[in-house]
């Protein structure tokens, strides 16, 4: 327990307010994407800006207070919060400017994209960021582990059009990190927060962005959704068919239950693409149209900017203050096989919770024209992403629910070639070969250089010695906890 003087200290040098349980606010500064984790702080401090998150970090360490930090509150696993210590705020430093001349944003981490894409818009420029497809999404937590986007096949990853970063060191300094960094460590830092994953190196404060003006000022973007019946037809032809896509078409895929149009309280089991065509829309219509010829259930198509789906479809995978659980993995090209659909299809029909939903991520095209080991971001070569989220609305169908996504996962394991740390799983045996492949050697060599004290830890950290032993059933403990104990 803190004294109360040294509490009383620190608020008197905040610009920011420090919350404890029963002031007004700390509930609500608790409450994250994933309902399931119930974790209470001892303090919250809400940061105004870089200073304070200096502050409250200094004070952390002084007082040997375990800290963590909370940006958009989609971690995964809930590790943004943690019980008894501090969480270091960051959501009300959402200062941002546009550098017209350069196409460069510099924005402050407690935004999310949606923020940035309204700002954007704003702006009457058509610019985009290469952001998350989520809009509620963090920047800071989205971007350090890597940044999948919509038109990642055209631009690269996020952490490909990263400039600069602002960063509070171990050492509780405030240091910008680029390419044009001087000294080694910070070049290091540089190469480590491009991919190494949120909470290991320092707190980002800040970043630089570079933006682009897509092909066109709207997309050709759309839902299609088939009956689950149709999968093996469906996803045989995709998986031979998007191999010949140019880099600005990318589709992504979707698994789970939808509402039948003229009978909204009907719930059906489907097979889903989503197609994203940077260019003009009857270009895009005449790439995609092979693959609306099988029995759908319905096809939507818009012409749209890319923001604008972004915010709309986006919503549709939030876990939205229910309990999930979530795993993924990396899939080499052409690895939709008739046995990796029939996982799918087999798993996806057995859900126990109508809630739970499987997405993929398109890859290829501009990602993989970055060496692997130029960034710490390793699965440059995967041509798919699966995102598997077990949701349900009870506590006591936890056990289940985890169990089955857990199988779902381990189902999956012959058709994956790792998995992403953006989607963190606390379950998941030898992460760190899954997360981050032949670069953690380094990643863990940069940690011990620039954090010797191991003031950044959780329970997946870069360096923690925690393994899972891939045991089935899985061993729930570690989904109810930040730190290894």
């Amino acid at each position: 327990m803190i004294p109360r003087k040294y509490l009383a200290k620190l608020k008197m040098e905040l610009a920011g307010t420090l919350l404890e349980a029963g002031d007004p606010g700390y509930d609500q500064s608790i409450v994250i994407d994933n309902g399931r984790i119930d974790l209470r702080p001892g303090v919250v401090v809400m940061c105004a800006n870089a200073q304070d998150v200096a502050t409250a970090y200094k004070f952390a360490i002084e007082h040997e207070m375990p800290f963590t930090v909370r940006g958009g509150g989609h971690s995964a696993a809930g590790y943004c919060l943690n019980q008894g210590g501090m969480v270091i705020d960051i959501t009300n430093m959402t200062a941002k400017r546009l550098d017209l001349d350069r196409q460069v944003v510099w924005t402050e981490t407690g935004n999310r994209w949606r923020d940035l894409y309204l700002f954007l818009q704003a702006t009457n420029t058509g610019l985009i960021p290469i952001g998350g497809g989520c809009p509620t999404v963090g920047i800071p937590g989205f971007m350090l582990g890597g940044g999948i986007s919509f038109v990642s096949r055209s631009y690269g990853l996020s952490v490909d059009n990263l400039l600069s970063i602002d960063l509070v060191t171990p050492d509780g300094k405030l240091r910008r990190i680029s390419a044009e960094s001087k000294s080694k460590e910070d070049r290091d830092l540089w190469w480590a927060c491009r991919g190494g994953g949120g909470g290991n190196f320092g707190i980002a404060v800040a970043f630089e962005i570079r933006v682009h003006k897509p092909n066109t000022p709207t997309m050709l973007v759309g839902q299609i959704r088939y009956p689950i019946e149709y999968a093996q037809e469906v996803l045989g032809f995709y998986n031979e068919w998007i191999e010949k896509a140019p880099d600005e078409l990318a589709v992504y895929g979707f698994m789970g239950k939808v509402a039948l149009p003229a009978h909204p309280d009907t719930l059906v089991n489907t097979v889903g693409l989503t197609p994203i065509f940077n260019g003009n829309s009857r270009e895009g219509m005449n790439l995609i149209a092979p693959i609306l010829k099988f029995p759908n259930i319905f096809i939507n198509l818009y012409d749209m900017t890319l923001p604008d789906f972004e915010i709309y479809n986006g919503l549709l995978t939030i876990v939205g203050g229910m309990s999930g659980y979530i795993r993924s993995g990396f899939m080499a090209p052409k690895s939709f096989t008739p046995a990796c659909i029939d996982v799918l299809t087999s798993s996806m029909t057995s859900a126990p919770s109508p809630n739970s939903l499987l997405v993929w991520t398109h890859m290829g095209g501009k990602v993989t024209e970055v060496k692997k080991e130029a960034t710490s971001f390793w699965h440059r070569d995967a041509r798919f992403l699966w995102e598997v989220k077990a949701i349900w609305p009870q506590t006591d169908q936890t056990v289940q629910n985890v169990n089955w996504a857990y199988q779902l996962g381990e189902g999956m394991a012959p058709h994956s070639i790792g998995a992403y740390c953006n989607y963190i799983d606390p379950l998941l045996h030898n992460w760190p070969t899954e997360f981050y492949g032949d670069n953690y050697k380094r990643l863990v060599r940069i940690k011990k250089a620039v954090d010797p004290e191991n003031h950044f830890r959780f329970q997946q950290s870069i360096g923690s010695p925690f393994n899972p032993d891939g045991e089935y059933p899985p061993n729930l403990a570690p989904l109810y906890r930040t730190f290894l104990v």
